[in-house]
């Protein structure tokens, strides 16, 4: 039985004063797996993303959301909907706890208008305990690593009953032990049926953490399939949209055989 499909995307294109910026943006998204946006820089990679959070509107093409058509205005019907974005500019409020920033807007509250900390405390509390990291409740926000700070973002999308989650190369700004951390949680995502749109240019990543994988270039959607079928020069051929070979330049004696500049007896009175 096939896995169903949580978002698809068919033919999404945007042109900016008749210059296309995307011409044929293309996805499939299954629950339960993470899906790879590959491409290089002006590939549509981010035109493409910005329409699915409903930041930019699309020109041509359709969305379908659990197999219903939809076409977000704003990134909060986006969220409404389940689909949450974490990009690479985390903007916490750094002198508010992980419980306030995660409920911000949202706080059960007193008599209509008493917020309940300790109400708060205890729903953030279960919330990063059902997601399984390990993060407190109460610990102000600008005392978090940037890992730290990705999960609650992460935990954040979940309060809103996120489906789909779209990461912007969220290993740009931590080291390998937390992008580690990072990977573990986005499993435990996947176990619970989201769906997960990474991008990275750290091709070794993709290879150890998603399931499928679409490559843009130019503007257009070019190919996508399973990430277990394929190797990295395969990703880099589509990516690059031609086959790289080595090129051994050496530097030494040789190389500098023939003069460019040679300047004698230069000088300048006064």
């Amino acid at each position: 039985m096939a896995t169903p499909l949580l978002l698809q995307a068919e033919h999404v294109a945007k042109a900016y004063a008749g210059i296309p910026a995307l011409r044929d943006g293309r996805l499939s998204l299954r629950a339960g797996s993470v899906h790879a946006l590959c491409g290089g820089n002006g590939a549509g990679k981010s035109t493409f993303l910005s329409i699915l959070m409903g930041i930019t509107q699309r020109d041509a093409g359709s969305i379908l959301l659990n197999g219903a058509p939809v076409h977000f205005h704003r990134p909060s019907e986006a969220l409404a909907a389940g689909v949450a974005m974490i990009t690479q500019e985390l903007e916490p409020i750094p002198y508010m706890t992980v419980a306030e920033n995660i409920w911000l807007g949202r706080e059960p509250r007193r008599a209509g208008c008493i917020v309940d900390s300790k109400a708060l405390n205890r729903r953030t509390r279960e919330l990063l305990e059902s997601l399984e990291f390990d993060v407190e409740a109460t610990a102000p926000m600008h005392r978090l690593s940037v890992a730290q700070i990705q999960l609650v973002e992460i935990a954040k999308a979940f309060s809103h009953d996120c489906q789909v989650m779209i990461m912007d190369e969220p290993t740009s700004a931590i080291g390998e032990r937390e992008a580690e951390t990072l990977f573990k949680a986005i499993r435990r995502l996947t176990a619970r049926g989201a769906g997960i749109v990474y991008v990275s240019h750290r091709l070794s990543e993709l290879a150890q953490i998603a399931d499928d994988y679409s490559i843009f270039r130019d503007g257009a959607f070019v190919e996508s399939g399973r990430m277990a079928d394929i190797d990295r020069a395969h990703l880099v051929r589509g990516i690059v949209g031609q086959e790289l070979t080595r090129i051994d330049h050496k530097v030494g004696r040789e190389s500098a055989a023939e003069c460019c500049l040679d300047v004698q007896g230069l000088s300048r009175s006064g």
